[in-house]
């Protein structure tokens, strides 16, 4: 029997600078053209670095129900986890007490909810609050009681050699000014589509993305087109099969188009 999958072609969109701008705002011609590529029969799939918890109102708005959540480490499909990688509590730990000593807070992200090794960060609280994501809570030992599948550390540039080269567990992505993801070496969002595509029996050809940062690097090379936004990272446009317009220059809905797939 012919496995039917093989012929449906999928779509990755990341959240942050691809499919939401400055937070909050999600250009009309980006929901118009998603509605429109569900109508003609093409999986979506959001990609991003966000929990399935912390994704706010954005599944709701372009109509997507499946994820690829925490840079790869938990995929979600129409509502059911089919994949989850935790990162290893003895690593946590270790990492723990590695910025505790330095000063530095780090933000535990489960499946399900954030919270933070240190009370009232301000800028902790800044920086996820311009991603419209709730502000974690303060429980220092949830490493230890829950699976964590990502962890924001808090530390400028200048700090961040003090752990980038001191774990061979982890790999460390900078994405704000002051904050870096922890998440398992070798993985990346491009690690959760992989998972997701062999078991679906999708084949790579049919497989699209979209991104804009660094942390879309992996999964655009990945993909059988791999789609850097117009306002991306030269890094993210270098590594792209195509670049698309800006997301406030109806970029999605463009990319699209010219990809024949609405």
């Amino acid at each position: 029997m012919v496995n039917q999958m093989e012929d449906k072609k999928v779509v990755f969109f990341d959240i942050d600078g691809t499919l939401l701008h400055d937070g909050t705002y999600i250009p009309p011609s980006t929901i118009k053209a998603i509605q429109q590529l569900r109508l003609n029969g093409v999986e979506t799939f959001i990609a991003t670095g966000r929990g399935p918890a912390m994704l706010s109102t954005i599944p709701a708005q372009v109509g997507i129900d499946s994820f690829v959540c925490y840079n790869g480490q938990i995929v979600v499909h129409q509502g059911e986890v089919v994949y989850q990688n935790a990162l290893p509590t003895n690593a946590l730990e270790r990492l723990s007490d590695h910025a505790e000593t330095n000063d530095h807070t780090l933000v535990y992200l489960g499946q399900h909810r954030g919270v933070a090794t240190k009370a009232n960060d301000h800028v902790v609280e800044q920086s996820l609050g311009e991603l419209d994501m709730p502000i974690p809570t303060y429980e220092p030992n949830f490493h230890v009681e829950q699976d964590v599948y990502q962890t924001l550390l808090y530390c400028t540039p200048e700090d961040e050699h003090h752990y980038v080269n001191a774990y061979d567990e982890f790999d460390f992505i900078r994405w704000h000014p002051h904050a870096m993801d922890v998440i398992n070496r070798g993985a990346s969002k491009a690690d959760g589509i992989r998972h997701f595509i062999e078991a679906n029996g999708y084949r790579l050809e049919n497989t699209y993305a979209f991104g804009d940062a660094l942390n879309d690097l992996a999964m655009l090379q990945y993909v059988g087109t791999g789609i850097a936004m117009g306002n991306g990272r030269a890094e993210t446009k270098a590594v792209a099969d195509y670049v698309t317009k800006s997301i406030l220059e109806d970029g999605i809905e463009y990319g699209l188009k010219k990809m024949n797939l609405i």
